[in-house]
């Protein structure tokens, strides 16, 4: 996808509790999320390259973001809102 819808309101009363790097770790795995159109892989450190998560404190952003928001498949970390958003675009 190209596009998605970005409800303000909706992330931020999602995120409002969230650090800021915690925040713009959630926005980079949104965006792989929908640049794919596919679950995330499950290897955390491979998750942490794509969205160049180098230290211990957005390496555990990555880890607490994933444990939140993303629910771990054996066909990866899938996001509810983000297949919604994928199948309506398909």
């Amino acid at each position: 996808m190209n596009f998605y819808p970005h409800h303000i309101g909706d992330f931020n009363n999602a995120t409002r509790h969230l650090t800021r790097i915690e925040r713009s770790i959630y926005r980079d795995l949104i965006d792989l999320y929908y640049d794919t159109e596919e679950p995330l892989v499950l290897d955390v450190n491979q998750l942490c390259r794509l969205v160049i998560a180098r230290d211990d404190e957005e390496r555990a952003a990555v880890e607490q973001v994933l444990n939140e928001f993303f629910i771990e498949t054996d066909a990866g970390w899938r996001h509810t809102r983000c297949d919604q958003e994928i199948a309506k675009y398909r």
